[in-house]
């Protein structure tokens, strides 16, 4: 009976995130996320209950105040449809630790699949060949001028300026997206590359010229190394050169205009009035500028964001909006708080945290289970050091020593 929530757990969590023609109708992915959360929470809740009860209502706080509208009226069916969204998502931290690594077995071999299927199909666009051809196009959010080209195995954003962006996406909305994803999942699996799944990750991380995805990486590295001084000085080079690699992309002029980030009329990286980043970041700023002290205090809750700031690519500000100063400053802190047990677990927090500054799409049950999963494992380290430690054993009859290693796979979900 586990074994059949964490996959469809997994399947729920994957296909109501980000994803494009593929995804999970929005009135029913917490429908379908209920029941196997429920099981999963009534076998979990007498373990841990007083430490896991505290994160549960703490954050809980925070993500009443995104999903409840910034009017609350009782007979609203809104109001209680979001305190429904809200308690659902902060469950997550009441499952025991087994529960979430066994979703999260799965869930890492879902999206291996969907990479590995998609990753050849995209290629071959890419030099012109295409077997299946467009199925359909799929069209943003309104005002927001975006358009999808679905294919059967991936979708491209098609501009109207320049046209397809030609980085890989798979089935997500945006390159950007997958990159994060897989830095979170790099990150999970300490860059462990002796794993085929971990460098297919990687080469996917790659292919999605994503700055966040190597900035995450780069920030991961260094900070991992500062903790524990372990990773080899050729590992941290090994990246670093990959980094620079795709950094080298950005002045080329390739016909799709991978980077369209940087592409306007004008030519790359620059607009009549300075990067289109910054003149990005410039209109959100002007839009927040715009709301009344109540409303950037307390935040504009369920659909504000959208309401205040029409402009694609902005990041941070949304998160502003929609939770207001201070729920944004205290839902930082308490994932620090939350991520400070041990010192991988805080690393995890940190990138966290900073993937807030791409895209804050933190209120999806998948990033929340990635959260809290990711310092769950950090938490497992500790656990394994210590045991590492105290079965080291020597047996003299013999004359042979050897060491009972444990492995963190030990604490993930295997199949029996």
């Amino acid at each position: 009976m586990n074994k059949r929530n964490y996959q469809y757990l997994s399947v729920v969590f994957l296909f109501s995130s980000w994803v494009i023609f593929y995804t999970i109708p929005r009135h029913l992915q917490y429908p379908i996320f209920f029941l196997p959360a429920i099981l999963l929470i009534l076998q979990s809740i007498h373990e841990e209950k007083k430490k896991i009860s505290a994160a549960f209502l703490l954050f809980s706080i925070v993500i009443f105040r995104a999903f409840i509208p910034e009017k609350i009226i009782l007979s609203d069916v809104s109001f209680w449809a979001g305190m429904i969204r809200a308690l659902l998502i902060s469950s997550l931290f009441l499952i025991k630790k087994v529960h979430l690594s066994g979703i999260y077995f799965y869930f890492k071999k879902y999206l291996f699949f969907i990479l590995l299927i998609s990753l050849p199909f995209f290629l071959l666009h890419a030099i012109g060949f295409d077997p299946f051809g467009r199925i359909a196009t799929y069209i943003g959010e309104e005002g927001a001028g975006r358009i999808w080209n679905v294919y059967l195995f991936f979708s491209l954003q098609d501009h109207p300026s320049h046209g397809e962006m030609l980085r890989f996406p798979a089935i997500f909305d945006e390159p950007g997206f997958l990159g994060v994803l897989l830095a979170f999942v790099l990150s999970i699996e300490r860059f462990n590359f002796k794993n085929k799944r971990n460098r297919f990750f990687a080469l996917c991380g790659i292919l999605t010229f994503s700055m966040a995805f190597y900035l995450l990486s780069i920030i991961y590295f260094f900070s991992a190394a500062h903790v524990n001084m372990k990773l080899k000085k050729y590992t941290i080079v090994f990246i670093t050169f990959f980094i620079m690699l795709g950094a080298l992309f950005f002045p080329v002029q390739m016909n799709n205009k991978i980077f369209d980030r940087f592409y306007t009329d004008e030519g790359f990286f620059w607009h009549t009035s300075g990067r289109v980043g910054i003149e990005r970041q410039t209109i959100a700023i002007e839009n927040m500028r715009s709301l009344t002290k109540s409303e950037l205090l307390w935040g504009r809750g369920l659909g504000g964001d959208s309401e205040s700031i029409s402009t694609p690519g902005v990041t941070w500000e949304r998160l502003v909006v929609r939770l207001g100063i201070v729920c944004t400053v205290l839902f930082i802190l308490l994932i620090f708080w939350y991520g400070s047990k041990n010192r991988n677990s805080f690393v995890f927090s940190l990138l966290f945290v900073i993937s807030l500054l791409h895209r804050p799409v933190v209120f999806i049950p998948l990033w929340f289970f990635l959260l809290v999963y990711g310092i769950i494992v950090g938490e497992s380290d500790e656990v394994i050091k210590e045991k590492n430690a105290k079965r080291l054993l020597f047996k003299k009859n013999e004359g042979e020593s050897y060491a009972g290693f444990v492995s963190i796979d030990t604490l993930n979900y295997k199949k029996q």
